[in-house]
């Protein structure tokens, strides 16, 4: 664009033009136009909207006559959408190259969502990324600007570096249900990083957590929170249903469960698990079988933190309508006996 001259003869530069724009598009529409930027392009002018002052009507009108009039000079023809082109390019020379064409012209699938990490502190990634496995890891940071890689290695402990860094190193191309992988991983990474900002706290989440490690008389705990209110001690004990209470469960319900929920979902769910666990469930099972889990779970590939969290989540949501249905007797935490 052209500098342009106000009425009073000052100079309204081109950082002063957008700025002004954006301003005067309201916040929906800005936000949408900022997300395409880089993060230099956002604080250049972020820094401009906020300082910005003595602006007049007629400087507004002008700028937005400038601008309308580039419109029509470059819009005779829309672009095509990158879905529209996908289709298109998918049937003419097929998925793989395709993709490949569309990345160079849209700067990649997943640009505008890693660009969104580029305001995460390398802190926070740090600490999201040491529950990941180390090749998600390093897929990820292969993915951010190099100054912000670089400073989220340098968090990590010193005899990680070479072997993440080989890791990076050896990346050539990523196949396509590994991009699902990293799309789902990116995601949470932006989920986590949205709850650590500001100082929110889950009381009822956190009262469970503490429950769910309280060696004490669960049962007495939870009688006393039901007199000073029984629908937050309701909620304390609906957000208790965590993956490790399946250590409190007899070899009956846990025979049950395995034999109700599908097998793949239980080989996902106790990858990694503690050993205590994994030999609590294995316990209710017959050897033979038994045998046949641990060597499947043994045997599948390394998962995503995200992934095997998820996979226990589903578990523990069928348990809690298996409960609702009276199918299964789940105990949350070891209740007081008589006999």
């Amino acid at each position: 664009m052209n500098q342009l001259r106000s009425e009073a003869g000052r100079t309204i530069t081109d950082l002063d033009r957008a700025a002004i724009l954006l301003l005067s598009m309201g916040e929906e529409n800005a936000a949408g136009i900022i997300k395409k930027l880089n993060r230099h392009e956002v604080q250049a002018l972020s820094e401009r909207m906020a300082k910005i002052a003595n602006v007049t009507q007629d400087d507004v009108a002008l700028i937005l006559q400038d601008f309308f009039d580039c419109y029509r000079n470059e819009s005779g023809v829309s672009g095509a959408s990158r879905v529209y082109l996908e289709r298109a390019l998918d049937r003419a020379v097929g998925r793989k190259l395709a993709r490949g064409m569309l990345d160079d012209i849209y700067g990649g699938a997943l640009a505008d969502d890693i660009r969104r990490l580029e305001w995460v502190p390398a802190e926070l990634l740090a600490r999201f990324l040491e529950q990941e496995h180390m090749q998600m890891q390093a897929l990820l940071l292969a993915f951010l600007p190099a100054e912000q890689a670089s400073a989220v290695i340098s968090l990590f402990p010193k005899q990680k570096h070479d072997d993440i860094l080989y890791r990076i190193a050896s990346l050539r191309e990523v196949s396509e249900h590994v991009m699902d992988d990293l799309r789902h991983t990116l995601e949470a990474c932006i989920a986590f990083v949205g709850e650590q900002v500001g100082a929110r706290v889950n009381g009822v989440e956190k009262v469970a957590e503490i429950m769910n490690r309280y060696s004490g008389n669960k049962a007495e705990i939870m009688d006393l929170l039901k007199q000073h209110n029984a629908v937050t001690a309701e909620a304390v004990q609906d957000k208790m249903y965590d993956f490790g209470s399946l250590a409190r469960q007899s070899e009956d319900v846990l025979a049950y469960l395995l034999n109700e929920i599908p097998d793949e979902l239980w080989v996902v769910a106790l990858k990694g698990c503690e050993p205590e666990l994994l030999n609590n469930i294995m316990a209710a099972l017959p050897k033979r079988l038994a045998q046949v889990y641990r060597q499947q779970i043994e045997g599948t590939k390394a998962q995503t933190v995200t992934k095997v969290e998820a996979s226990r989540a589903e578990i523990m949501q069928m348990i809690r309508q298996m409960m609702a249905k009276g199918e299964v007797d789940y105990r949350l935490y070891e209740e007081a006996t008589l006999g």
